[in-house]
């Protein structure tokens, strides 16, 4: 009984890590990406019309 509920503890640990990943994948970049606009502005300005 022990190796069951150490499997299901392993896959509950699993999926709480995997949707904890893909906040942090999105979200870290995000923010670095907003510190960083300003600047990739006047790298590249935006094409006028």
């Amino acid at each position: 009984m022990a190796p069951l509920l150490d499997t299901l503890i392993m896959l509950i640990s699993l999926v709480f890590l995997g949707i904890v990943g893909m906040i942090a994948g999105v979200a870290i970049p995000g923010l670095f990406m907003a510190a960083a606009a300003p600047w990739l502005d006047r790298i590249l300005p935006a094409r006028k019309k």
